[in-house]
């Protein structure tokens, strides 16, 4: 765990054998915020760690779900083979957005995941990334014709 608060910081010093009671998820990123029956989910970097758990838990039937996963470079895939597996039992989209940032071809630009999710508009999406890769992509769905209400989204930074 990364102590990058208050709590994460307290919970890194518990002792081994301490008697936790974790309750949760409450974020943006829980089944409870979905309204459609289609669902894209979209990680940039390691926002694909709540990603991965909603690819694999979300109801839904053959091609219901699709995960769009952005990263610079196919080394930085991390979890790729659980992915693979998951959409293959799922029946699910998987897409790997890769290159540099900054490079000319912006992958999450509205042309890009309306290309590989023709009903985009029909999707609740589900975002997790670093704040200018979620800022982006938010914009980029909107102008998609994605309403606002339908994008569920955090954000990290370290």
């Amino acid at each position: 765990m990364k102590g990058l608060g208050g709590h994460s910081r307290r919970i890194r010093r518990l002792r081994p054998g301490t008697r936790v009671l974790a309750t949760g998820p409450f974020g943006a990123l829980t089944a409870a915020r979905r309204t459609r029956p289609k669902v894209l989910l979209i990680a940039g970097g390691v926002g694909i760690t709540p990603m991965r758990a909603l690819f694999e838990t979300l109801p839904g039937g053959p091609g219901d779900i699709t995960l769009l996963y952005r990263a610079g470079a196919e080394e930085h895939l991390v979890l790729r083979s659980e992915l693979e597996t998951i959409a293959a039992e799922r029946q699910a989209g998987l897409h790997y957005l890769l290159g540099p940032s900054g490079a000319a071809y912006d992958p999450l630009a509205p042309q890009a995941p309306a290309a590989l999710v023709p009903d985009l508009t029909e999707h609740d999406v589900y975002l997790c990334g670093p704040p200018g890769v979620a800022e982006a992509t938010r914009a980029a769905l909107q102008r998609a014709g994605v309403p606002a209400g339908r994008i569920h989204s955090e954000c990290f930074s370290f």
